[in-house]
């Protein structure tokens, strides 16, 4: 699982390019059909959640100093498959 710091004063973008995911799926035209982000312990707030093609993106704010996070995407295809992708964050000064 991937780890990234962020500052308490930063807002960062997080993106999650599934192109790969969607190519393994063996079924030509699947393509994402939702995409939602979530934060695990509560606190920071996600915004711009957007999505271009296979690249799924979400802003990340306000996280409290000394915590740790899990920042989890998950997608479901338009022929309903599923799957998620998560990062660990640190919150501490740079």
């Amino acid at each position: 699982m991937p780890y990234r710091l962020i500052d308490p004063d930063e807002t960062l973008d997080f993106a999650c390019d599934w192109s790969a995911f969607l190519a393994d799926s063996g079924s030509p035209g699947d393509d994402i059909a939702t995409s939602t982000w979530s934060i695990v312990p509560a606190g920071p707030g996600l915004a711009n959640d957007s999505r271009s093609g296979a690249v799924t993106t979400v802003f990340v704010s306000a996280a409290q100093m000394g915590q740790v996070y899990r920042l989890t995407n998950r997608v479901t295809t338009a022929l309903g498959r599923t799957a998620e992708r998560s990062w660990i964050l640190r919150c501490e000064n740079r």
